[in-house]
């Protein structure tokens, strides 16, 4: 069987010509052209990067001018050069026994709508908060609507969240991951207790919606009370809000945080095992990759209350703890509780870890094999979708 994707992820070729691009989208997208024999990824063409990751090898890419400009602007570049990318899509697509769209994204909705309009078996998966807040833009809206109304016959249409909860018109949920289970913490870096000078983390893209402004203003509240060793911040990744977060720090006079850019994953799993506790205060969220990354390593995650985060973390101490989203003060408190307050720290992490062993990428493959097993009447035979 042979499997078109269409995104719009930013990718880019090294001298050798092979292709890169960053965050979970190599990984997922190794998992998931793994289902089939063949494999085209149509992407966007972009600037090299620091921290990318490899493509699949035995994926064909095809690269996509990046639109210009920013927000409306880039908008209505897409919409002028509408006819020229449809086309290309479709010309790729024509071949392919099933198309296979990540949302939400701009050229990523132009891929579905064509993939439907052509007839195709198609499996969208929404990554983004399918929950209307107030980072939903009128793009979100209109492709919530499209995946609603393909929700049905061959068509496998998924958003990101709690695999527990009952299906919306049709869209069925499905968490989202990118831990290996080689990546998985050995159980012997479980049992060490809270670090002299507690060790925080936060990664994922330096983006607003990500909310680590309120995360920088908590760091300076807590300096501020000067009571006891102040915990070490370290940021991971990078983004467009990445050169105004380092600003606010440097306001504050904090130098409990540091920046270390985006890293590629050799580096990220090694520096998570040497820290302690995971904040993620994003403002929308599904089912966060990074939060599984971090109890993966045995670390327990402070994270806004958005998307699946109750069902994810429990009760209070069970594998984490919730605050409000964009509240720094409620934040810092939260934060001081925790490195202050006894806490078995081994078993703790143990909980953690035994959560994050069965949301696995290869996990996460499986599932989405199976669901499309069962929409389109073929099997999954040695790992592959089969007719």
């Amino acid at each position: 069987m042979h499997l078109c994707v269409v995104s719009s992820k930013e990718c880019w070729q090294d001298g050798s010509g092979a292709w890169y691009s960053y965050g979970g989208f190599p990984l997922q997208m190794q998992a998931i052209t793994a289902l089939f024999d063949a494999a085209t990824l149509i992407v966007v063409r972009s600037t090299p990067r620091d921290g990318g990751m490899p493509l699949p090898g035995h994926a064909r890419v095809v690269a996509l001018p990046e639109p210009p400009g920013t927000g409306w602007k880039r908008k209505l570049a897409v919409g002028a050069a509408l006819p020229h990318y449809a086309a290309v899509m479709a010309r790729h697509m024509r071949d392919a026994d099933a198309v296979h769209v990540p949302l939400p994204g701009d050229l990523s909705l132009v891929g579905l709508v064509t993939a439907l309009t052509m007839g195709k078996r198609c499996v969208a998966r929404y990554g983004g908060s399918w929950t209307a807040n107030s980072e939903t833009t009128v793009m979100n809206r209109m492709t919530r609507v499209c995946m609603r109304t393909a929700a049905r016959g061959k068509h496998v249409m998924l958003a990101t969240g709690d695999p527990n909860e009952p299906a919306d018109h049709g869209v069925q949920w499905l968490f989202a991951s990118v831990v290996s289970r080689d990546e998985l913490a050995p159980p012997a870096s479980l049992a060490r207790g809270l670090s002299s000078s507690p060790q925080l983390a936060c990664l994922g893209r330096l983006s607003p919606e990500k909310g680590v402004i309120h995360l920088v203003r908590a760091m300076a509240r807590l300096a501020s009370r000067q009571t006891g060793t102040l915990p070490q911040l370290t940021i991971i990744g990078d983004g467009p809000a990445r050169a105004a977060l380092e600003r606010e720090a440097r306001n504050a006079g904090s130098a409990t945080i540091r920046f270390v850019g985006q890293l590629p994953r050799t580096q990220v799993i090694p520096l998570l095992r040497r820290m302690d506790l995971c904040v993620q205060p994003s403002l929308s969220e599904s089912l966060c990759k990074a939060w599984l990354d971090a109890m993966a390593q045995g670390l327990p995650v402070i994270s806004s209350d958005v998307g699946a985060a109750r069902t994810v973390f429990g009760r209070p101490g069970e594998r984490g703890w919730i605050v409000p989203p964009g509240d720094p003060d409620r934040l810092a408190d939260v934060i001081h509780d925790v490195i202050t307050t006894p806490i078995d720290w081994p078993a703790l992490r143990a909980r953690c870890l035994d959560y994050a062993r069965t949301r696995t990428v290869d996990a996460w493959a499986r599932h989405i094999a199976e669901l499309c097993a069962a929409r389109w009447g073929c099997r999954v035979l040695n790992g592959r979708l089969a007719w």
